[in-house]
């Protein structure tokens, strides 16, 4: 499921190679979480291919594997202490890889590097600033809605409540492998149309996010075997994309933006029993980067400098 654009991804038939791609040039790259964004090029147009190296699994017979089927290089040896470059099997070896084709230029901005700021919106910014943002570039969220409707990834869903008030289809993340629990990362789509983001939500909604809330971490338990006391659950803000969606990871995992501008689900619901229209009125950082045509309106009206 495309979490991280707002278009849909490679075609669903799925590819053996990369024959026919070639590279035009490394967009960006994450050494903490061992990432890196490339542009890439075929018939005329573009690709951008994401690549996450994984955690290693702790499980006990996969640790067993790799360690067995490893090639030791000595590059240092002190007394008891020996520094080694390990080769590990190549198919325990495996990159998470993401491939967006064909990249509008949207996608090429997105994850390019470029210089990030701390963005302040206030309820009334949102109002002159974000909201007609959001409707002047007519972002697209199809692909949200072909899941929503049974055309596409139905066999990647985990489960659905089907109501059409305060259901939600959850799937796992395309940045997770769906094998590792310690990076588990799933997301939750409502049913429901027209809710772009936590700005829209009213004390109203409040049984809409604790059902979505309850029967995901309920169907994570009974699929995955995690306990719910270890799911988090956030949304984003800014988000990926404008039609509400929620962010369930493992614990102890630190998923790409899960802090800087994430909100806890039990947070919202907390902020909504005490004010229906808390994120109306509410000031909501995020990071805008420098080149994103939101951050720029935030330029032109005085909010942010540089």
């Amino acid at each position: 499921m495309p979490s991280e654009c707002d278009a849909p991804s490679a075609s669903e038939a799925g590819l053996a190679s990369l024959e026919g791609f070639t590279f035009k040039e490394v967009l960006n790259s994450d050494i903490t979480r061992k990432s890196i964004f490339v542009l890439l090029e075929k018939d005329g147009k573009n690709a951008i291919l994401i690549c996450d190296k994984q955690p290693f699994a702790e499980n006990p017979l996969e640790a067993e594997k790799w360690i067995k089927g490893s090639k030791m290089n000595l590059l240092v040896k002190n007394d008891i202490y020996g520094n080694y470059e390990q080769e590990i099997p190549a198919k325990l070896n495996g990159v998470k890889s993401t491939l967006i084709y064909p990249a509008t230029e949207k996608h090429v901005l997105k994850y390019r590097a470029q210089d990030r700021y701390l963005i302040a919106e206030t309820g009334v910014d949102y109002e002159t600033i974000t909201l007609p943002h959001i409707l002047e570039s007519n972002l697209s969220v199809q692909w949200v809605y072909n899941c929503l409707d049974h055309k596409s990834e139905q066999d990647r869903l985990i489960f659905e409540d089907p109501d059409e008030h305060n259901g939600f289809q959850l799937y796992p993340d395309l940045k997770w492998n769906g094998e590792t629990m310690e990076n588990l990362y799933c997301q939750a789509l409502v049913r429901r149309r027209g809710i772009k983001s936590v700005r829209d939500l009213t004390a109203d909604d409040i049984p809409l996010l604790e059902n979505v809330l309850e029967k995901s971490k309920k169907a994570i338990r009974e699929r995955y075997g995690v306990n719910p006391a270890q799911i988090k659950a956030y949304f984003h803000y800014q988000p990926s994309f404008y039609h509400l969606h929620m962010h369930l990871v493992k614990v102890g995992y630190d998923a790409p933006g899960g802090s800087m501008y994430s909100i806890p689900v039990e947070v919202a619901i907390g902020n909504l029993r005490i004010a229906g229209d808390y994120y109306k009125r509410a000031t909501l950082p995020f990071m805008g980067k420098a080149l994103d045509p939101l951050c720029q309106k935030f330029k032109a009206a005085g909010k942010i400098d540089f």
